[in-house]
């Protein structure tokens, strides 16, 4: 195999922020073919089926279904199991499954989101997960997902997670195009234009409502989204080199630095989320779909429809552009590749004893990702009406096939509410259609445009995918949190951006210059000599 080629193999994905614009994370209804059980599950066993109960735990952004709702009974019922996923509120995720497993309470099962992959690394090294190799080759769920997508959860050679199917392509943001029509401006095609529309968005009453109540972007705690407009500027694509032509994290490169002058610019004109640094996820979404601020970001899958119809409720004129890339300092004009999965699963060390558990788990877990294709979609596929609680009842069907549920996920008639993970798998093969995962159609126009900008541009893809650094998976979380501590100072004004060369050095000083060299020496060791687009 030539260089090439097997530097795409290793590396497909990259950490991002994810991305997560939705009130709650359900499959895609963007969905497939028709596969049946058999595709998901082990040869069957001729001693009676034990009921098995199985416990787990995982996120979810926006309230939990109710534990008792139909959809939880049918889930039941289907499998012959007891089983129970605790949806807790992002927010509150990682404090509530480190209680659980510092107090020897972890579930059978736990689906974290792919940004927690640094305190997976730290527990998969403490063997606090069960070993899946010797489970994979008898899935063909499991057998499908590509080799690339396992090394970032394999471990002195052993496969500690699955993961969960997401977009390649790579996200954007949206502009308000009315408010730009309004004031005559363009679409914005570089930070310098960005920065004129944010201020005019802020100043020159966008809306035209003769009150001063809009502002330029909506940003949130942890400074996310990032806004980064390329690789260049992204945080974790580890695109930029030093001195010695080592690859260093997106945090502390020179792009980052130019990202966090410009917010620091945009916050001295309250063109910015004003109180950023506290702001959640939610009421960040809040900031845009309220009408109040103008760019936001916008993803190929995962947007939340009941967001845009509120936001369409306040303004029924709200139109809507989706940005193309911005041309870097060193001429590169793309995006980087997306993740390649948004979370994954694990199961507890302690089942190693009970392999017809553990299959009937994944039996169910293999079930709950079934992809069924949008413009396909009927009621003739049993699996399809009854993972979305039956035509009439959990659903119905427009004239295009979408999927229109006619339930609110508070009355837990669906059962797809219930699994740990209902992410559908989509093929390398397969279309995924993501603008029919939607009916309002401001928000199916706005996915198309960043469908078809993805198909414009080439995509970065990162070169330290995979790799695990023992300095990262002990340090990590630490020094990035660190790194967001100190940039949103400077962003608010409270720490001077010329202190950016200080910060590094105390980044490097911690740990920071262990784990470029750990990154490094395999990065060299793959043989990888230059950046990959794709």
């Amino acid at each position: 195999m030539n260089f090439r080629k097997s530097i795409l193999l290793s590396i497909i994905l990259l950490f991002v922020f994810t991305t997560a614009c939705s009130k709650n994370e359900a499959p895609t209804p963007a969905e497939t073919k028709s596969p049946t059980n058999s595709s998901t599950t082990a040869p069957a066993t001729e001693k009676p089926e034990e009921t098995y109960k199985i416990t787990g735990v995982t996120y979810i952004f926006g309230n939990p279904p109710p534990k008792d709702g139909r959809g939880q009974k049918m889930l039941n019922e289907k499998f012959n199991v007891d089983y129970f996923a605790e949806k807790v509120p992002n927010d509150n995720f990682i404090e509530k499954v480190t209680a659980m497993v510092a107090g020897g309470n972890m579930p059978d099962q736990i689906s974290f989101r792919s940004a927690n992959i640094d305190l997976f690394n730290r527990w998969a090294m403490q063997k606090a997960f069960l070993p899946l190799n010797d489970y994979i080759q008898e899935f063909d769920y499991l057998k499908e997902i590509p080799e690339e997508l396992w090394l970032p959860f394999t471990v002195d050679g052993k496969i500690y997670g699955i993961p969960t199917w997401s977009p390649v392509e790579s996200q954007s943001f949206m502009v308000r195009k009315d408010w730009l029509d309004n004031l005559n401006l363009p679409v914005p095609t570089s930070y310098e234009e960005l920065k004129k529309v944010a201020i005019a968005f802020t100043n020159d009453d966008p809306d035209k409502n003769n009150k001063k109540d809009t502002y330029g972007l909506a940003i949130g705690q942890n400074i996310n989204p990032t806004f980064a407009m390329g690789p260049y500027w992204q945080h974790d694509t580890w695109y930029h080199q030093d001195a010695d032509g080592n690859y260093i994290p997106g945090l502390i490169s020179e792009g980052r630095k130019d990202l966090i002058q410009f917010f620091s610019d945009l916050y001295k004109e309250k063109a910015i989320t004003n109180d950023f640094a506290v702001v959640n996820w939610a009421d960040t979404n809040n900031e845009f779909y309220s009408s109040k601020a103008g760019v936001f970001l916008i993803a190929p899958r995962g947007m939340s429809q009941d967001y845009m119809k509120a936001l369409l409720e306040i303004d029924p004129k709200a139109e809507f552009v989706v940005l193309e890339p911005f041309e870097a300092p060193d001429q590169s004009k793309g995006f980087a590749a997306g993740t390649g999965f948004s979370r994954f699963l694990t199961l507890n060390a302690k089942l190693a004893d009970q392999p017809d558990k553990v299959r009937k788990m994944l039996e169910i877990h293999g079930f709950s990702r079934q992809y069924y294709q949008a413009s396909k979609n009927s009621a003739d596929n049993k699996d399809f009406d009854w993972f979305y609680g039956n035509e009439g009842v959990g659903y119905t069907l427009d004239e295009n096939k979408v999927r229109v549920p006619m339930t609110e996920p508070g009355s837990g008639t669906e059962p797809f509410l219930y699994f740990i993970d209902s992410t559908s798998w989509v093929s390398a093969s397969d279309d995924a259609e993501f603008p029919l995962a939607y009916t309002e159609p401001k928000l199916v126009d706005a996915t198309q445009q960043l469908v078809d900008i993805n198909k414009k541009y080439k995509l970065y893809y990162p070169p330290h995918v995979g790799i695990i650094s023992p300095t990262e998976t002990e340090l990590g979380a630490e020094l990035t949190q660190l790194l967001l501590n100190e940039q949103t100072k400077m962003i608010a004004g409270n720490r001077p951006i010329s202190d950016w060369d200080a910060l590094v050095k105390e980044y490097m000083d911690r740990g920071g210059k262990k784990i470029i060299e750990e990154y490094n020496a395999e990065i060299k060791a793959r043989g990888y000599t230059e950046r990959v687009w794709k």
